[in-house]
């Protein structure tokens, strides 16, 4: 008999400048709210009966990049995710290449409902287990929730800059809550954290749950632990966001070669904490953690807003004339820096950013980046300010057309 493939696991090298895209964090990044470490996973009954122990993704990637077919496409998309590697296509006709990371974790949570849809091999669960430093029982009662939230993603994993709230589809969310309520109250609770923070609307989400928890034959426990996540929600947000404070601010603004790609808070990610602060206010629902969650939020999302725009002052633009793909790679970003300052105001006050995006227009609009030309200033200038008073650059342009069309557009 052929002795089993020892997993080993792979730890992926620390990343001391903040997020970055691998298929580790692509795959495992939308788990962060029921993902702790396994030290605390240990210490805390709770955590063990409604969260996933860190240690044991690195095996679970492992055994599903195992003869991955798709390895060379998502490496592709990843190297493209910064917009300047992309091929000659047009991004509007092909989605996969409109947000290349986008697509890759798509393919990438693809694959893990496909391999977590087969029961694993006795010798593959014993491995994971010793190497995570699990029972194979616990392995095993978490392997087919990981796959119930894979093979939902479109529901649970939202897009990273989308920020109005998802009015998701009635009959998709309560299978997805019936296959939950099926399989146990962990895997019950997973779905209800992942919705919860997620750009799900809170007012479709709370009701379809408790709905479906008055089914059970003893519906007070369910309904309980849905009151109980989202309680818990608030204090979830609340500690990354000081996390993601005192990390930022052990990282220096330097010289870059490109925009960050990934952040720790992405544009859906502080419109759900928005949306959730609004929500328990309106309802008088955990009204004191959603005003701590606001006052940690508007410290991280500054710092984080502030950091972008002093390391965007400091890139390294190409001299030469830019390709249509970094274009629009650029377009985007200003597009992401226009929602986080309307974003970051919701915790905050807009005057807080307007300096800010001041100086990135006069960035733009000085001779600072050679690579663009008049027109292309003007649009982005345009975008970050979102202003309905002309530019004095787009008036100075105007006074370069001849009359009719500077009538039209001035």
């Amino acid at each position: 008999m052929k002795p089993a493939r020892v997993l080993t696991p792979v730890q992926p090298s620390p990343v001391l400048d903040g997020p970055v895209p691998t298929t580790f964090t692509l795959l495992f990044r939308p788990l962060w709210p029921v993902v702790v470490p396994a030290e605390e996973w240990r210490k805390k009954a709770a955590a063990s009966l409604y969260t996933i122990p860190d240690s044991l993704l690195d095996p679970l990637r492992i055994w599903m990049l195992d003869c991955f077919p798709d390895r060379a496409l998502v490496s592709h998309l990843i190297q493209a995710g910064d917009g300047n590697n992309l091929p000659d296509r047009d991004p509007l006709e092909e989605a996969e290449w409109a947000d290349p990371l986008r697509r890759a974790s798509e393919i990438l949570w693809a694959r893990g409902a496909d391999v977590f849809s087969r029961p694993l091999p006795e010798p593959v669960l014993n491995e994971i287990a010793e190497s995570s430093g699990l029972k194979t029982t616990t392995v095993a009662e978490l392997v087919p929730i990981i796959h119930l939230l894979f093979s939902n993603a479109d529901l649970l994993f939202s897009p990273r800059d989308d920020v109005a709230p998802v009015v998701p589809d009635h009959e998709k969310l309560d299978n997805l809550l019936k296959q939950a309520m099926q399989i146990g109250m962990t895997a019950w609770s997973f779905c209800l954290t992942l919705l919860f923070v997620s750009r799900n609307e809170i007012d479709v989400v709370l009701p379809a749950a408790r709905a479906v928890a008055y089914m059970q034959p003893d519906p007070q426990s369910w309904l309980d632990r849905c009151d109980k996540v989202l309680g818990d929600v608030f204090d979830l947000l609340e500690m990354r966001c000081s996390r993601i404070q005192t990390e930022i601010s052990l990282i220096s603004p330097a010289e870059r070669k490109e925009r960050r790609v990934l952040l720790w808070l992405e544009p859906a990610e502080q419109a759900t904490m928005s949306a959730l602060i609004r929500f328990a206010n309106r309802c008088s629902l955990h009204v004191l953690v959603a005003a701590r969650l606001k006052v940690v939020a508007a410290k991280a999302v500054w710092a984080q807003f502030t950091l972008l725009v002093e390391e965007d002052l400091l890139l390294r633009w190409p001299v030469m004339s830019w390709s249509d793909s970094r274009l629009l790679a650029f377009e985007r970003g200003n597009r992401r820096f226009r929602k986080l300052s309307v974003l970051g105001m919701m915790f905050s006050r807009f005057s807080d950013y307007r300096a800010l995006l001041k100086k990135l227009v006069e960035h733009y609009g000085g001779e600072q980046v050679a690579g663009l030309t008049y027109v292309e200033k003007i649009h982005a200038m345009e975008i970050l300010e979102e202003s309905s008073v002309t530019s004095p650059l787009l008036n100075d342009y105007l006074k370069l057309l001849a009359p009719p069309a500077r009538v039209r557009w001035g």
